[in-house]
């Protein structure tokens, strides 16, 4: 009897993340079936899909979340079905946390075991998610090192790190880097509305002593290139905007060859340090924003790269951008100097973190994290297999 795996990842980055790890699976068991909800990275690695979570509305914001919410809660019930009447021996969720803790409760009822990777942010916010956890998660594999220490806090040992998925695209190759400041607004258009104006303001100023410096801004493909390329006309001068360039093309190539940054604070604060390229980290929310944040959030520090190694790189942060304060960090991260040098010095620390992970049997010769998360979901669901077999067995004996 081939190994029945079920699937669940609800959004975008989670179908991209999940599609390695079927890929994975796959290849060193071919035998097995996969079916769920993710998207088509995963089909084509694969999966069968009972839903494409593309279609539920899982990837949309909270307004069109509230509009889909018949859809989402047809994606559960699909999905619930399958795992109460499939049977699979293991559940694998990725990310989208209200939803997939959900579906683990399903699963823990029904008697499947539940791997859950790339878990919620659970140190971050919300920490009585732990309690559904360590009740309907039989395993956690991690993606921050810091992670199993948190759970460990709160009485749950059952925690794989199995590296970052960024650790794979480490290099140890020397990169050749332009006079050019990287400028990332972000990928949601609210962000780029107020992330963008004080990024090309500060990029003007700091220009003004340093005449050869450019610019290169990177922004999302669901992002009109052109409407940004005419609203920054009318925020810089002309001879500014001669200087800066415009791709919507792998964020991370980029980094590699820019001098310094300017990023907004998420996941490609993490790719500034795989690519060790001296950045400074910002963002910029309405009040109410703020207001949560302050209250919710149990960190202080809000780039992924700090909370990996605590004031690695500074942080410019607020309803309305101090510029003045963004200049004067830039200005350090672009000159060569004791600011520069201590910064790349703890970069290459965080790139050390990434590419590390928890050696386990038969683990050690798994090269990328997707290989290791296949590697966990074999041995899980072997120990499905088992125990369905045991019960089915003495099922027989008593009847």
């Amino acid at each position: 009897m081939s190994l029945r795996i079920v699937i669940s990842a609800g959004e975008v980055s989670g179908d991209r993340h999940l599609a390695k790890v079927v890929a994975a699976l796959k290849a060193s068991h071919p035998e097995c079936e996969v079916r769920g909800m993710a998207g088509p990275e995963c089909q084509r690695a694969g999966a069968e899909l009972l839903v494409d979570c593309y279609r539920t509305g899982a990837t949309m914001g909270f307004a069109e979340i509230v509009r889909s919410l018949s859809k989402i809660l047809n994606s559960f019930k699909t999905i619930s079905k399958l795992i109460t009447e499939w049977r699979p021996h293991l559940l694998v969720l990725v990310d989208y946390p209200d939803f997939n803790l959900r579906l683990a409760k399903v699963a823990h009822q029904a008697g499947v075991k539940v791997l859950y990777y790339i878990p919620p942010k659970v140190w971050a916010w919300r920490s009585g998610r732990v309690v559904q956890i360590k009740s309907n998660v039989d395993r956690v594999a991690a993606i921050f090192p810091f992670e199993r220490a948190f759970y460990a806090t709160h009485g749950y040992q059952n925690v794989t790190y199995v590296g970052n998925p960024l650790g794979d695209r480490l290099s140890d190759a020397a990169y050749d880097r332009s006079n050019t400041l990287l400028l990332l607004p972000g990928s949601r258009k609210f962000e780029v509305d107020r992330i963008l104006p004080p990024m090309l303001r500060v990029f003007e100023r700091v220009r003004a002593s340093r005449p050869g410096l450019t610019a290169r801004v990177v922004v999302a493909p669901n992002m009109n290139l052109e409407n940004l390329k005419a609203v920054s006309s009318t925020i810089v001068s002309t001879d500014t905007l001669a200087a800066v360039s415009w791709s919507q093309g792998d964020a991370l190539e980029e980094m590699k060859r820019a001098r310094a940054g300017i990023l907004k604070s998420g996941t490609c604060n993490l790719e500034g340090a795989v690519a060790g390229l001296p950045f400074v980290s910002v963002y910029s929310g309405s009040m109410i924003t703020k207001v949560i944040t302050s209250i919710l959030l149990r960190i202080k520090e809000y780039s992924p790269v700090n909370i990996m190694r605590s004031g690695t790189v500074r942080e410019v942060f607020g309803v309305t951008i101090d510029e003045v304060a963004l200049e004067r960090e830039v200005v350090k991260v672009l000159d060569e100097g004791a600011d520069r040098e201590k910064l790349l010095s703890g970069l290459t620390e965080v790139r050390e973190s990434l590419k590390s992970f928890d050696p386990q049997d038969g683990m050690d010769n798994c090269a990328t994290v997707a290989q290791r998360v296949a590697h966990l979901i074999f041995s899980m669901s072997s120990e499905g297999k088992s125990a369905a077999s045991t019960h089915n067995h003495q099922g027989a004996e008593n009847g």
